[in-house]
């Protein structure tokens, strides 16, 4: 894919270290949009409609034949969508609610073409059922004294080996950590474009987590039409 522009609608940098993996050069931009959801909004429509909205965030600076791939990551029980917590406190609540249950963690991704005159938008949805191990309150007091849950959904990393609150899963791993790569280099495909081609090696590589994981990829595509001028 050599001199083929390629956004990162994203400033996280696990976003930015998985693309790495499978993509040598892109560039992020970060999308600051209102991610807050709509009242009623249900987790994997508000998943949706995120990605979506930082795809189209970032189409502005993409030129003909240019990429950008908008992504976000839902956690979510109960259709009760678990947020960033705002504070500790929050954080704490999260952790109490998910700790000995299952929860389903979304991540969508919208990838935009620039091509013709018309920004061209494939979108994806990979969901993984989580089961959160028992966490007792000293254990999440002191995971979130170390900082880690703040700033990610649900209060928790799936990757951290310290506190490792994940006891397992059934799904895709790379989707919980924020970007399911298969979805990601199946839309390339779709668009002509070939990414490295040993995806799952690199991930499983890069996760240090064996998947076996054959995930069903459903992608819907739609134009919207170029309206830089008018």
């Amino acid at each position: 894919m050599e001199n083929v522009k390629i956004i990162l609608a994203s400033a996280s940098p696990r976003r930015q270290k998985m693309l790495s993996w499978i993509i040598p050069e892109f560039e992020s931009m970060p999308a600051d949009i209102d991610e807050t959801p709509y009242p009623g909004e249900l987790p994997v429509p508000y998943c949706r409609r995120m990605a979506l909205g930082k795809a189209l965030h970032c189409a502005e600076a993409l030129p003909e034949g240019g990429f950008v791939i908008g992504s976000d990551t839902t956690v979510y029980i109960n259709h009760q969508i678990l947020g960033k917590p705002r504070d500790e406190d929050q954080a704490e609540e999260m952790l109490r609610t998910l700790s000995g249950k299952d929860h389903l963690v979304c991540t969508a991704v919208a990838m935009g073409h620039q091509e013709n005159g018309k920004l061209s938008i494939q979108q994806s949805v990979c969901e993984t059922v989580v089961h959160f191990r028992e966490m007792s309150r000293e254990e999440i007091l002191d995971y979130i004294a170390s900082g880690d849950p703040m700033g990610k959904a649900g209060a928790y990393a799936i990757q951290n080996h310290e506190f490792h609150p994940v006891e397992s899963i059934r799904g895709c791993y790379a989707s919980v950590v924020g970007f399911p790569l298969c979805h990601i280099g199946n839309m390339f495909h779709r668009f002509g474009y070939e990414t490295y081609p040993q995806i799952r090696s690199a991930c499983n590589a890069g996760t240090k987590y064996q998947c076996n994981y054959v995930p069903s990829i459903l992608i819907n595509t739609i134009d919207i039409p170029d309206t830089k001028g008018v």
